[in-house]
């Protein structure tokens, strides 16, 4: 079936894929500079916490650094503290955030303003693994979604570290009807801070699509991405390298001030 022609948008159009909740708030910040469609392609679901993990000692580790990847893992990682009966987070050992908003989330529960929350220069693994500040830990623990961000615990291992993987949510596809994914057709940008969130792109043009419609949308259509990961899978998957643009940065502003870039261009 084939979907019928829309009508050239006045101005950019933008597909905001970003899960909740940063996707309202960019949708919010979006419009009404912007056309903008808000469809997430993945949702987070809690993992049931195991009862022996040893938090409570982990806390007392010197030695030890948390490293949490993303906005959702402080989200869980503050519902697994509560279920220990604890209201803050203050470890003797580091804290490691990769991207603003996951630091200014973390900023909510570590109340000791002595404890201070390490970022990257850029909010991606690559830049996260480059910090000199690691050197002074032995031992890692990384709040993650599971079988995500696995290029940091392969990095720290082959370092030498000790790793543990605290994987507290796994990520399900949102999948949408034909009708919806045809809207997509208007847009002349998408957003995709995941692979896991490009690969929802990709899969449901696939299931809804004919393959001359995702051609024609591939060729006129730009991305913004974190990373050259993101940017990698991409061009593994027919996206032309002149259509995808790097943001180094996670936070909402910096997603912006990239697409007001794209759009003087």
């Amino acid at each position: 079936m084939e979907c019928e022609q829309m009508a050239t948008p006045a101005k950019l159009t933008i597909l905001n894929t970003r899960p909740s909740p940063m996707g309202e708030e960019l949708q919010q910040r979006l419009i009404p500079q912007y056309s903008s469609y808000h469809f997430p392609t993945i949702s987070n679901a809690p993992i049931t916490f195991s009862s022996d993990v040893p938090l409570k000692s982990w806390l007392l580790v010197k030695s030890l650094g948390w490293i949490f990847v993303s906005r959702p893992t402080a989200v869980y990682f503050r519902q697994l503290l509560l279920q220990h009966d604890l209201t803050e987070f203050s470890p003797a050992g580091g804290i490691f955030a990769i991207g603003e908003s996951t630091k200014a989330e973390l900023q909510r529960f570590v109340c000791n303003p002595e404890i201070k929350i390490i970022t990257p220069k850029h909010s991606n693994s690559e830049s996260f693994l480059t910090l000199k500040e690691l050197d002074a830990f032995q031992s890692f623990v990384q709040v993650k979604g599971k079988d995500g961000r696995e290029v940091i615990g392969n990095a720290l291992i082959q370092q030498g570290k000790q790793y543990y993987p605290l994987e507290l949510y796994q990520r399900q596809l949102i999948s949408y009807s034909h009708s919806e994914v045809c809207t997509w057709q208007q847009c002349d940008l998408v957003l995709a801070t995941s692979i896991d969130i490009a690969n929802g792109i990709l899969t449901n043009l696939s299931e809804q699509l004919s393959n001359d419609e995702i051609q024609l949308l591939l060729h006129k259509i730009n991305w913004v991405v974190l990373s050259e990961r993101i940017k990698q899978f991409l061009m593994d998957n027919m996206v032309k390298e002149q259509h995808i643009f790097i943001c180094e940065q996670s936070d909402n502003s910096s997603i912006i001030n990239t697409i007001n870039l794209i759009s003087k261009w």
